[in-house]
């Protein structure tokens, strides 16, 4: 592969860029954990090396830290979670329209339909 298509193919996302951003703040792991109120500096070390995945608290605790959205940060995660949850959307819309039902029933999944055909045609990603 040539330099030129290397930087011309698309590229996947890292699961997270933790290492980056603490790396552009000059903060050492230690520091980091102690900024978030962790004991020691395993639990940074284990998400910046994509081995533990934070929890939602913490995710959102390194978007206030480093100014920067947390699916941003978490930019692989993010497309693997878009990517399962579309799958998975489509399945259940699948399964939606293969329902027989009359009254409310009917009408619920109606419903739900009509949001889901909403949801694909408002550009939304």
């Amino acid at each position: 592969m040539t330099h030129k298509q290397i930087h011309e193919a698309p590229h996947k996302p890292l699961t997270n860029y933790l290492r980056a951003h603490r790396h552009r703040t000059s903060f050492t792991q230690d520091e980091i954990a102690r900024i978030l109120g962790h004991q020691s500096r395993a639990s940074i070390s284990e998400h910046e090396r994509f081995e533990l995945v934070p929890s939602l608290f913490v995710a959102l605790s390194y978007q206030v830290l480093y100014r920067v959205p947390v699916s941003e940060i978490f930019a692989g995660l993010t497309e693997a979670a878009e990517i399962h949850a579309e799958m998975q959307l489509e399945e259940f819309e699948k399964h939606l329209g293969e329902q027989s039902a009359s009254g409310p029933k009917a009408a619920a999944i109606a419903r739900k339909l009509e949001w889901l055909s909403e949801r694909k045609g408002s550009g939304y990603k």
